[in-house]
């Protein structure tokens, strides 16, 4: 499992299964891992769709190469996310019909980056994600990224 630092608060009022938290904590772990950009695809369902800011990805392909983009010139990169706000919806998912929905949240938290040129960025970023769970696995339907840069 990931270091307890990448394990953001959830809500006190509702249980949220650790099987959820462990795969939160672990995706941003593996974000933070520039050597391991397969294993951080593999997060993904093969017709999920990411959107990271003004860029988006829908499908395998599209998501390596986003993914390979996010560090052409990054050297490292620190994720801190915060909290998670879970919901769940009565027969309704991503697609509307609930099917396989395991987790839909609202998260945010804030990323440190130090760029190829020594330059240090901080960012502090909002989400949503809906997970499904695929014969008992865990993978991302949709993810998707607001980011706002801090002011120093």
């Amino acid at each position: 499992m990931a270091s307890s630092t990448y394990t953001p608060a959830f809500p006190s009022d509702r249980a949220v299964d650790d099987k959820i938290k462990s795969y939160i904590a672990n995706f941003y772990a593996t974000s933070d891992d520039r050597s391991k950009n397969e294993e951080w695809v593999d997060y993904f369902l093969p017709d999920a769709v990411v959107i990271m800011g003004d860029k988006a990805a829908k499908g395998t392909q599209e998501i390596r190469q986003l993914r390979q983009g996010m560090w052409e010139l990054v050297e490292s990169r620190r994720h801190k996310p915060e909290k998670v706000f879970p919901a769940t919806f009565e027969g309704t998912g991503a697609d509307g019909d609930g099917d396989g929905v395991a987790a839909e949240y609202m998260l945010h938290g804030s990323l440190d980056l130090v760029m190829k040129t020594g330059e240090s960025s901080a960012i502090s970023w909002a989400g949503r994600a809906v997970l499904r769970d695929v014969d008992g696995k865990l993978k991302y339907q949709l993810y998707q990224v607001y980011m706002h840069k801090k002011l120093t």
